[in-house]
Formats: structure tokens, sequence, C-alpha cells
């Protein structure tokens, strides 16, 4: 009898096979070449040890190589929002391009087949760090600094959204540090609602260090604002 050191091979079945398999294999050699039979004891022994090592699984079993390989790629606030159907760069591959087609709304640990040139991909989804908008759930947050006298005088602001729009929002009364403005379909693509998030416009507040050598000139531009002389009849600052 031929050994080998596998003990599959051993056996004569396949790596994998079920465990009712390898009873089988092993009875039937085992019967075979036993010494009472006219087998050696190396060869009963060396049965009995490959059926031991794979019914206790310390042999590790022969894996087929697959052709599929997994990917990473990053996408934009943008990309999440739009999806994408083009070719895009792999992150782990800088040679590497590939055609995918990712729906609106992907998510950080989704996961996409993806066939190129006759070879299998999975794309992993993963999330880029973006420098004005950080994601919570479905909606999207941004913080925007704004000077005391706009507020005071509750002038319109422009802010960008995620898609490059510009949008502009009017300042609510008694606005302070830390009062959020929602701009409703402004955020992420929902796929199981299908449709978008909030973009929350976290405020804050800017106050300028007043002192005697500056407070007539904080004054006045209060005052020449028609704004400010409409909201306020009273002339406080008189």
């Amino acid at each position: 009898m031929k050994t080998f050191n596998n003990p599959w091979f051993v056996l004569g079945i396949e790596p994998n096979a079920p465990l009712s398999e390898v009873k089988r294999a092993y009875k039937k050699l085992a019967l075979k070449n036993h010494p009472d039979k006219g087998g050696t004891i190396a060869e009963w022994l060396e049965i009995s040890k490959a059926y031991d090592t794979i019914s206790e699984q310390k042999h590790v079993p022969i894996i087929k190589a697959t052709d599929t390989k997994m990917f990473n790629i990053a996408l934009t606030i943008e990309q999440q929002i739009l999806g994408i159907n083009n070719y895009i760069q792999v992150e782990d591959e800088e040679e590497l391009f590939i055609k995918v087609n990712i729906p609106p709304g992907a998510t950080s640990g989704d996961k996409f087949n993806v066939v190129n040139k006759g070879k299998k991909y999975i794309i992993n989804v993963k999330e880029k760090a973006d420098k004005v908008f950080t994601r919570s759930g479905n909606n999207l947050i941004m913080y925007k600094t704004l000077d005391i006298i706009d507020v005071m005088k509750r002038n319109a602001f422009i802010i960008l959204t995620p898609l490059g729009d510009y949008c502009e929002l009017d300042i609510p009364p008694e606005t302070e540090s830390g009062t959020i403005i929602s701009v409703k379909g402004q955020g992420l693509y929902n796929r199981r609602t299908k449709k978008r998030g909030s973009l929350r416009v976290n405020i804050n507040v800017k106050i300028p260090h007043i002192t005697k050598s500056n407070i007539n000139e904080f004054i006045k531009r209060l005052k020449n604002d028609r704004h400010w002389k409409n909201r306020n009849n009273s002339n406080q600052f008189s």
C-alpha cells in the first residue's frame, strides 16, 4: 500500500468529505489491511492515524482555490447618494479599474458581486470621510459658524449641499450656538423608503470680544442695518 502524509489520501477520499464517508472508507481499509488479513502493522496503524486525525479535526482540509477576490471601494457622500454605474479604481489595487453598478443608498459593509473581463469580484463598500459632512443614519450633519451680527439681524446664509447645490437658509428666531436647522431631502438615500434623509446644520454663533475701544463700532453695525431698524423701533443702542 502506497502511503501519503495527507490523511485524506490515505483513506482514498476527497478533502472535506462528510464524516459518514470517512467512517465507511476507514472501516473498509482497516478490514482489508488488518494484520490478520495479510496487511502490515505499519499500514494498519497509518489508516487508523488518518481516521483519528480527520475525525478529531486536527488536519486542515484542502480547500480548492477560488477565482473570486474581494476588494474595497471607498464611496464619497455624492456616490452614496447617487450610486455608481461606471469604471472605478479599486482601493486595494492602484492599477485595477472595474466596471461597477452600485445602487443609490449603499452603506459601509454592503457587498456587491461584479464580473470584470471574465473574473469575479466581490466589492466591499466603505465610506470615504468627508471634510464637511458627517453621517448619522440617513441624515448628514454639517457645522456652520455665523457672526453674532448676522444672527441678530436674522440675515439669511448660504450653504453648499452634498450634491454641490447652493441653498439659502433663514436664521430662525432665538438662534444660539447648538441650534440645528434641518433641510429635508438633502441627506443620504434610503433604499428601503426610497427617500433621502435630512441635512442638519449645526449652528455655532461667533461672539466677538467687545471692548471699550470697539463697542461703538459694534453698535454702529447694528444701527445702520435696515433689517435691524425694522425689527427694533426703539433706539435701544442710542
